[in-house]
């Protein structure tokens, strides 16, 4: 049997979306974005926070452990008389079950691993770079308890911060109209470091013309975050979104593509609460 999704997020199988996005956060707070535990906690998550995705989980769950259960055949009622119990028989060890061995765990049936943008426009993807590790602040021999504590409260109100801006930031720089491009291409870099900005209006062009060639529209939305990384001076952060982006293209049925993305953020010069993108990645090109 596969590994089960539930035990993996180590949730009751009854859990609120709620109780699993809070464990999915806290497994992988330490993880790096490029090690196979941090996806095979997206695909989970990105499974059970669906409701049609999990009530098709539930169901194949159901479906295995039926599977699983051994026929019972009932026994032959007894006939004539019944032999005579032994006054004592000797002791003898009962026979148990080899347990079952633990699961191996598996990458899971989580979020598609399709480009973050509509089928065929790729060249947006050329910009995401690899997510640089950040690390969550810590003490050393010579902080104080006040040192210590001032910085701590500085990267909590730095991850709450971020979190909040990435979820933000998905609809506005991952969607766009064939019919409305340049006007959009504005909208993204405006959301963006003047190095990723510049990547961007560069490739533009190009998407530009898959997009209009196919009449796509895409429009995105943040379903799920959670913050994995924020540097010790609270300027850097890096936040993963799951994304579902909702497209049409001319000549087919509308879609959606559900993924996690990965977004390094930086804050903005002379900005509290200001942050600009400086780095994507998606499930399939993160690590």
């Amino acid at each position: 049997m596969r590994t089960n999704l539930y035990d993996l997020l180590d949730v009751d199988e009854s859990a609120s979306a709620d109780e699993i996005r809070a464990a999915w956060k806290s497994a992988i707070a330490d993880l790096d974005p490029t090690e196979r535990r941090f996806r095979a906690f997206n695909d989970a998550a990105g499974v059970l926070l669906d409701a049609e995705r999990r009530a098709a989980y539930d169901a194949e769950l159901a479906a295995e452990r039926e599977a699983a259960e051994p026929e019972v055949t009932p026994e032959p009622e007894p006939t004539g008389t019944p032999a005579p119990a032994p006054a004592s028989a000797p002791a003898t060890a009962a026979a148990a079950d080899e347990p079952e061995g633990k699961p191996a765990a598996q990458s899971g049936t989580g979020p598609s691993t399709t480009a973050l943008i509509a089928v065929g426009v790729v060249a947006l993807l050329a910009l995401a770079l690899a997510v640089g590790v950040l690390l969550m602040p810590g003490a050393t021999g010579d902080d104080t308890a006040k040192a210590v504590s001032e910085r701590n409260t500085r990267a909590e109100r730095a991850a709450l911060s971020a979190e909040g801006a990435a979820e933000q930031m998905v609809a506005p720089v991952l969607s766009y109209n064939y019919k409305t491009m340049a006007d959009d291409l504005e909208r993204h870099r405006g959301y963006m470091t003047t190095t990723l900005a510049d990547k961007q209006a560069r490739a533009w062009p190009e998407i530009t013309k898959e997009a209009e060639s196919q009449q796509i529209v895409v429009e995105a939305k943040a379903s799920a975050t959670a913050l994995t990384r924020v540097d010790p001076a609270g300027d850097r952060a890096t936040v993963v979104v799951y994304v579902d982006q909702y497209v049409t293209k001319a000549g087919g049925k509308p879609f959606v593509l559900q993924m996690w993305a990965t977004l390094s953020l930086k804050r903005a010069s002379g900005s509290a609460e200001r942050w600009q993108l400086e780095d994507l990645c998606t499930d399939a090109s993160c690590g």
